[in-house]
């Protein structure tokens, strides 16, 4: 497939993959002050879906595009590798990294904006435009002016057209299961292209298609694509239990 090439020029060596693509070891030591206040096992888990959720209701309050909550949403996670939500407000610091990825990405709204929607989803949330543009040079400092992301989207429809999965509604569910992914970690821990597949493996399985053969040919670490794939079947999961909507 052309688009392993094609990353090769840029995102292997962007900072995207040469600082923030961790190990499952470094990221099990995150939040570590959060831990001692949690109960159930996947407590910190269901934690970070929530706020991911309010990423993608702020977002979408803001009329944003979704590359721009994606690209938020994994500079919150970022963020929250070296901090505690017991210590650093995860309401401000999401707000911020809203703001702060609608820049980069040349969407920009005043940081006023962000406080007043944020207010309307949480009317509790009391924080105003300066808390948001101060705690903007932390979240600067904390993911060590490293804003580029790459994302999965870029590569699903690469992928889905290689498969000969031309039916639209299936490049809407590998898209629908991409948005899914960033509720999750594997942001952190594997290259864009990987979690591309492992949509696509997900959606072919939702729609009883049958890749085995396409996915054989292909020459990436397969491993590494079910466990993506498990991943998003975990986020499914607790999701079920929490009575969330599903990906259709």
């Amino acid at each position: 497939v052309t688009f392993l090439s094609c990353m090769a020029s840029n995102y292997w060596a962007s900072t995207h993959h040469t600082k923030w693509v961790l190990d499952k070891k470094r990221l099990a030591t995150s939040n570590a002050k959060d831990r001692p206040h949690l109960q159930g096992p996947d407590d910190l888990r269901i934690l970070s879906i929530h706020f991911c959720m309010m990423i993608q209701k702020l977002g979408e309050g803001m009329r944003l595009r979704q590359r721009v909550i994606a690209t938020a949403t994994v500079y919150f996670k970022r963020f929250f590798v070296n901090n505690s939500y017991v210590d650093c407000e995860p309401r401000l610091v999401l707000t911020t990294c809203l703001y702060l990825a609608s820049k980069v990405e040349e969407c920009t709204t005043q940081a006023k904006k962000y406080a007043l929607k944020m207010k309307e989803i949480d009317p509790t949330f009391p924080y105003e435009m300066n808390h948001i543009l101060e705690c903007e040079y932390y979240v600067l400092e904390e993911l060590e002016l490293s804003l580029l992301v790459f994302h999965p989207y870029r590569a699903l429809p690469v992928y889905v057209s290689d498969a000969s999965c031309t039916e639209k509604d299936f490049l809407d569910c590998a898209w629908n299961i991409a948005n899914d992914s960033y509720m999750t970690d594997v942001s952190l821990l594997y290259p864009p292209h990987i979690i591309a597949l492992a949509c696509v493996y997900l959606a072919a399985t939702m729609r009883d298609k049958d890749l085995r053969q396409w996915f054989a040919d292909l020459q990436v670490e397969i491993k590494d694509v079910w466990e993506v794939a498990q991943e998003l079947l975990d986020l499914y999961s607790i999701l079920e239990r929490v009575n969330e909507p599903l990906v259709k």
